[in-house]
């Protein structure tokens, strides 16, 4: 990676570090997924806060140096709360993201993971199962995982919560553990 570099991101963890600081993991267009240390982006006078809440699409300045990755600048382009959501539609982006956290690794560029993930997030925001399914598979497959067909029938029969809940059954057996976003409303 360059020293300096804009590019585009979606923002897709975002934890707390010392007393004003985030490391936040991003999904860019080219990189793939990076993690970045913003010094700073807790304290008041700081705008960056408000363009690193999960699920937004940010303008991101980043600044490389002895394998340390910061965020000098960020700028929200799309930002997935401003509208107001259902919770269904939150708990989507949760399991969505998390999907991406557990099965990229870090400093990892797989082709057109960002345009599909752009695409899942357009659709929870528009309240699209149908289209959120048909791209998550589109996603498993990209990743190289294989697909049981029972997930492809089920989604050609319309049958969408079902199709659903076949694909984190699918998903949480290849991550060998349940994935944590389905407990949060529960």
């Amino acid at each position: 990676m360059e020293k300096h570099q804009n590019t585009l991101a979606i923002v897709i963890k975002s934890q707390s570090i010392r007393e004003s600081d985030i490391l936040v993991t991003l999904l860019t267009p080219n990189l793939g997924k990076i993690v970045a240390t913003a010094k700073g982006a807790k304290q008041i006078k700081s705008s960056r806060l408000g363009s690193l809440q999960l699920g937004n699409t940010i303008k991101a300045h980043l600044y490389t140096k002895n394998g340390y990755t910061w965020l000098s600048e960020a700028t929200s382009i799309s930002q997935f709360l401003l509208q107001p959501k259902q919770l269904t539609q939150i708990n989507l982006l949760f399991y969505f993201l998390e999907i991406i956290n557990n099965f990229i690794a870090q400093d990892q560029y797989i082709p057109q993971v960002y345009e599909i993930s752009e695409k899942i997030i357009q659709s929870i925001a528009d309240n699209q199962l149908a289209q959120f399914i048909d791209q998550e598979i589109k996603l498993i497959s990209v990743l190289g995982f294989g697909l049981p067909e029972e997930i492809t029938h089920t989604f050609k029969l319309k049958e969408y919560v079902l199709c659903q809940k076949l694909i984190r059954q699918h998903l949480e057996s290849i991550l060998e553990k349940p994935l944590q976003s389905g407990k949060m409303f529960s």
